[in-house]
């Protein structure tokens, strides 16, 4: 499968989000940015030919996380505990389908 296979993810990413954030292993994805506690951004490495791209992410914990913000170089997740309270997470998954610019 190609990059500019429709059905191919375009950008994913695993990543530790404590301590000194990390990517442990990624596909189109140049950095990650630790804005605060719990509050991330993926970074692309290729644009997105849009905004209305899908996200879905996850992670290690609660699974109480989201993405917003959707640019065509990046996208902003966020996660909390079961409290409400925003939390660094060990280990987070993003994966992002569209088109490509």
């Amino acid at each position: 499968v190609t990059l500019t296979k429709q059905s191919a993810a375009k950008v994913w990413v695993n990543f530790n989000g404590t301590g000194t954030v990390a990517i442990n292993n990624s596909f189109n994805t140049s950095s990650i940015t630790d804005n605060s506690t719990g509050h991330y951004d993926v970074n692309y490495s290729s644009a997105m030919g849009n905004t209305t791209y899908g996200v879905q992410n996850h992670d290690i914990s609660y699974g109480n996380g989201w993405a917003e913000s959707l640019t065509t170089t990046s996208y902003d997740t966020r996660r909390r505990n079961e409290s409400g309270g925003y939390i660094d997470v060990s280990a987070i998954w993003g994966l992002v389908h569209g088109d490509l610019a």
